[in-house]
């Protein structure tokens, strides 16, 4: 009988533990200096949301909203995978569309499960036709008190072709050249959802690039880091944290929810605050 309750309070205490892993969110501040940021940016706060995955956070994703709205952000930006094409669930990512967009002015770049999502014409008309804007293939201008930052955004490499096609890079890299020619002098911001590709963004003038992608290496351990990511594999290098490349900042977000692999392990689910500084 003590053998059995044992075992018992095990499986409760482990699925405490994974429960929590998977469900409190972290919200993790860093800041980004230059010289190149505007007076009127100086102190400017983005909410960085990544891998949504129309993932449970509370009745009407309430715990995730409180969240967003604690962090006291000037814009959010969303970097892809706001559904999960395994466990879609259009209805949640709507709400989750519908509220962020109310907070304050949001933008969106799509991610790897939108393209492979069935139903993904009707979450591209609802984005459309919600507050939230999709800059996938294009660009935008943030304006301040008469300064100005460029925001930038980039698809997924799967809606440019087959990734299995070595080609579909090439033309990414492509694509993102012309976007870059197109934008006026200053500081840029890129959202894009892949991590993998900052030898791509680091060959041009970008300041800082949001992505998310790698769920933070699904599983954590000390001195390891991440063990897992797609498109990376084993002991992946961009899974979390702030990595630099010319003069170019990659911050990545682990990301809020789950696709294949259905637990996170010492790998909570984040919120990034970053706050712009000039130098």
């Amino acid at each position: 009988m003590k053998k059995y309750a044992i075992s018992l309070g095990f499986v409760i205490a482990l699925s405490r533990f994974l429960y929590k892993e998977d469900k409190s969110i972290q919200v993790n501040e860093r800041e980004i200096y230059s010289d190149r940021i505007p007076n009127a940016f100086d102190g400017y706060r983005i909410v960085h949301i990544s891998d949504y995955h129309n993932a449970w956070f509370g009745w009407k994703a309430r715990t995730l909203l409180n969240k967003v709205h604690q962090a006291e952000g000037d814009v959010i930006l969303i970097t892809g995978d706001i559904i999960d094409r395994r466990t879609p669930n259009l209805r949640r990512s709507k709400h989750f569309i519908r509220q962020v967009s109310k907070m304050l002015p949001a933008y969106y770049v799509t991610g790897n499960h939108e393209a492979h999502y069935k139903r993904w014409f009707n979450l591209k008309k609802y984005i459309t036709e919600s507050d939230m804007e999709n800059v996938s293939f294009s660009s935008v201008s943030l304006v301040k008190d008469g300064d100005s930052i460029n925001l930038a955004g980039m698809p997924d490499p799967w809606f440019l072709g087959d990734e299995e096609d070595p080609y579909v890079h090439l033309y990414f890299d492509e694509v993102l050249k012309k976007r870059m020619s197109e934008l006026p002098e200053g500081f840029t911001i890129l959202m894009s959802h892949r991590p993998e590709l900052f030898h791509i963004y680091s060959k041009y003038e970008l300041d800082l690039v949001l992505s998310g992608h790698a769920h933070g290496g699904q599983i954590r351990l000390p001195y390891f880091g991440g063990l897992y990511s797609p498109h990376q594999g084993i002991l992946p290098k961009y899974t979390e944290g702030t990595h630099y490349k010319n003069d170019t900042v990659l911050s990545i977000s682990r990301g809020l929810g789950n696709s294949r692999f259905p637990f996170r392990v010492f790998n909570r689910p984040e919120i990034v605050v970053i706050t712009l500084k000039k130098k």
